[in-house]
């Protein structure tokens, strides 16, 4: 049987895949490539000026009227959003402050509209050695807004967001982020220290809403001997702990017809449990020990998904 690692955060996008980059045309890279920040950034070689790009709308039928632009070295990066104006020529209308921290060699960037208002918002990714570092903005046709949650530590602003992915935990209202905020250093037999932290969009931008133990996406054409699943429980950890089921999507979709989970070899669900007529369904489960394993056996169409979610009783 295959083992695989689940916890904190599964890197695998389930729920909610992201849109594909905008087709850019074949003039595009040139004007990318012809604003990139050297004068900032300071690349050693040609090879160390990366770049990714996607455009944000359409002048007239076929022009981008915006392109958004990241940047990077071997080991630091930089946003440009860039305006074309009504000679048809492109111009930086923004930049981001030299205080944001932007760490990575390579970078992507991927369209999702999370709050459904049919104006995909732009996550950028900032790709490390161990993990990936997310900004998410807001483009409303005319300005952009940061929407990232964000701490200052001596005037450098870092985003929270490590690995982030989108789910869709309620089925309502936007796509929430869930992410970790530090690299996790495994030690043998030793608890984690690295939280999935639930993110929900309001006013303000993305915030923090709860945290999980782990987040474990399945579907139901996977064998189940490929099915086991491992987390370590959290340092501050406390019981109880619940298991929480996010069956299909929000339109009533790929829902899986039964599934029957164990937790170190406990039965935690049966069949007759879950169904596709439940979008969601919520269990108490006995005490975790500190490395934990969880198998599923899942029933239904083949694109039917299932989200388990271990939760602590820890406020963080």
């Amino acid at each position: 049987m295959t083992r695989r690692s689940a916890a904190p955060l599964c890197l695998a996008l389930l729920i909610a895949s992201y849109l594909p980059a905008r087709a850019q045309g074949p003039d595009l890279q040139p004007t990318v490539d012809e604003f990139y920040p050297a004068d900032r950034l300071k690349p050693a070689t040609a090879a160390d000026r990366q770049s990714c790009s996607v455009t944000l709308g359409a002048a007239g039928t076929s022009q981008p009227a915006a392109v958004l632009a990241a940047y990077t070295t071997r080991t630091a990066g930089t946003l440009r959003l860039l305006r074309r104006s009504d000679a048809g020529t492109f111009q930086v209308a923004f930049d981001s402050p030299d205080t944001w921290v932007m760490p990575g060699g390579r970078c992507v960037i991927r369209l999702r509209d999370v709050d459904f208002d049919g104006q995909p918002e732009a996550f950028v990714s900032f790709q490390g050695v161990r993990a990936s570092t997310g900004w998410i903005f807001k483009w409303d046709g005319t300005s952009l807004r940061n929407l990232t949650p964000t701490e200052s530590l001596e005037g450098r602003v870092s985003s929270l967001l490590l690995d982030p992915q989108l789910y869709d935990l309620d089925h309502a209202g936007p796509l929430e982020v869930i992410a970790s905020r530090v690299v996790e250093r495994q030690t043998p037999g030793g608890r984690s220290r690295a939280p999935a932290f639930v993110y929900g969009l309001t006013e303000a931008g993305y915030t923090v809403q709860g945290s999980l133990v782990a987040v474990i996406p399945y579907r139901a054409d996977v064998d189940a001997r490929s099915n086991l699943r491992s987390f370590r429980l959290l340092e501050d950890s406390a019981a109880p702990y619940r298991l929480r089921l996010v069956n299909g999507d929000r339109f009533g979709r790929h829902r899986v017809t039964g599934a029957s989970i164990q937790i170190n070899e406990v039965q935690v669900l049966e069949p007759r449990d879950l169904s596709d007529a439940m979008p969601f369904a919520s269990v108490t489960i006995p005490p975790l020990a500190v490395q934990n394993h969880v198998t599923a056996s899942l029933t239904g169409p083949a694109d039917a998904t299932l989200l388990v979610l271990i939760e602590d009783s820890t406020k963080r």
